[in-house]
């Protein structure tokens, strides 16, 4: 029996925008697959219970993890910070924060994570939770930013941690994602678990 049905019978969405992108998804092939709708109500139970007010997404897509991390935020009264390379997508993402009503609670910043987050270190920024859902190379290459970047007491959320273990991923992929968990299991600084939902989750308390 597909487990599926079952489980997103109980998981409805914040708003209604996310699952008009489910549906539209459905047919598309130009854009990257977006997080799972678990991962994502994940994640919005974890600002909510944190009550988290500042939270930085890497890699925003067409928005549809950011509408969910935006009505999450919207409830604590904070802001999501998003961050994205891709013009064309990030195009769609504004329209698609636009559409849900939550332009006051989602800033859309375009270009590469690789310069962007060193400069949000360099002038002291700062979050209550991070979700990260970039390109795989980045996961180790912005490790030590990341976690400069989040507050002590913060909560790290990092998706497709299986694709080292999942055989209809590209192996290159794998490869920086069991670089990144190793060096994440092995840090002391957080205290971290790994979740079998979508491709992987794991979420990371920062001690």
């Amino acid at each position: 029996m597909d487990k599926e049905p079952y489980l997103y019978s109980f998981l409805e969405h914040d708003n209604p925008v996310t699952e008009i992108l489910e549906q539209e998804a459905e047919s598309r092939d130009d854009i990257q697959p977006f997080v799972e709708r678990e991962t994502a109500r994940l994640i919005s139970l974890l600002i909510r219970v944190t009550k988290a007010k500042r939270v930085l997404e890497l890699g925003t897509g067409i928005g549809y993890s950011t509408v969910w991390l935006g009505e999450a935020v919207r409830a604590t009264g904070g802001t999501v910070t998003t961050v994205d390379n891709h013009q064309r997508t990030g195009v769609e993402a504004r329209e698609t924060v636009e559409k849900s009503g939550l332009e006051e609670h989602v800033i859309l910043l375009q270009g590469d994570a690789e310069e962007l987050i060193p400069m949000m270190v360099a002038r002291g920024d700062a979050y209550d939770l991070i979700f990260q859902d970039c390109g795989k190379y980045l996961y180790p290459l912005l490790y030590d930013d990341v976690y400069q970047l989040l507050k002590p007491g913060g909560i790290l959320v990092s998706d497709d941690t299986l694709f080292r273990v999942d055989a209809s991923v590209r192996k290159g992929l794998g490869r920086y994602i069991d670089e990144y968990n190793k060096r994440l299991f092995a840090d002391s600084r957080y205290y971290s678990t790994l979740l079998p939902a979508g491709h992987g989750v794991a979420v990371s308390y920062k001690v």
